[in-house]
C-alpha cells in the first residue's frame, strides 16, 4: 500500500469512525451538501467515484444503502463493439433538493435532478427527474402520492416523541404505550 493509499484510510477512519462526521467526509470527498443533512451509510459507497459531481440541497436524509451514480456503466459493452469508446467514459451530475428524504438501498441514475420536498421509498431506482412535492417508489420509480396527501396522512397516524432515544429508550416507551406489541 502506497503513501497516499495509506492517509486515505486514515482520514476515512478519521472521519468515519472517531469523528463520526459522514457529511464532513463527503464533502472531504468533493460533494457538495447542503445544511441539516444526514447519510446514513459510508459515503463512499453512497456517492461513488465521482462524489464531485452530486449536489445536495438543505435537509436532505440519505439513507443506509442509497447508491447515486454519476457515470454511465453500460460504456464497458460500447467499448467491446466498437474501438473508439475505448478510453472513452460518459459523466452526468446529479443534484437533489431541499427536504428531500431517500429510502434504504434507493439507486439515484446518472443525470438525474430530484426536486424539493421529494420523497423516495425503500429500493427504488430513480431513473428520470422527480418534480417539487412527489412521493415516488419502485423499479423504476413512479410517482405515487403528493407531499401534501403524505402529510395529510402524517395527520391521521400516531406520532410519538421520541427522535433523540436511544434504541433501548425506545423500546422502553414503546413498551409502556403498547404493550400489546411486544
Amino acid at each position: 500500500m502506497n503513501m497516499l493509499n495509506l492517509i486515505k484510510k486514515l482520514e476515512k477512519v478519521w472521519y468515519l469512525n472517531i469523528k463520526g462526521d459522514r457529511i464532513g467526509y463527503a464533502r472531504k470527498c468533493g460533494a457538495t451538501i447542503g445544511k441539516d443533512c444526514q447519510i446514513l451509510g459510508d459515503p463512499i459507497l453512497a456517492f461513488g467515484t465521482e462524489p464531485w459531481l452530486v449536489k445536495v440541497g438543505d435537509h436532505v436524509d440519505i439513507t443506509y444503502g442509497v447508491q447515486i451514480l454519476t457515470h454511465e456503466g453500460g460504456i464497458w459493452c460500447a467499448r467491446g463493439i466498437d474501438e473508439k469508446y475505448k478510453k472513452l467514459d460518459c459523466f452526468l451530475p446529479v443534484t437533489i433538493g431541499n427536504n428531500v428524504m431517500i429510502g434504504v438501498h434507493s439507486l439515484i441514475m446518472p443525470g438525474v435532478h430530484i426536486g424539493n420536498n421529494v420523497i423516495i421509498a425503500g429500493h427504488s431506482v430513480v431513473t428520470k427527474d422527480i418534480p417539487d412535492g412527489t412521493v415516488v417508489a419502485g423499479v423504476p420509480a413512479k410517482p405515487i402520492s403528493t407531499i401534501e396527501k403524505f402529510m395529510e396522512g402524517m395527520e391521521k397516524r400516531e406520532v410519538v416523541e421520541t427522535k433523540n432515544m436511544s434504541q433501548a429508550e425506545k423500546r422502553r416507551y414503546l413498551e409502556k404505550i403498547h404493550p400489546e406489541w411486544f
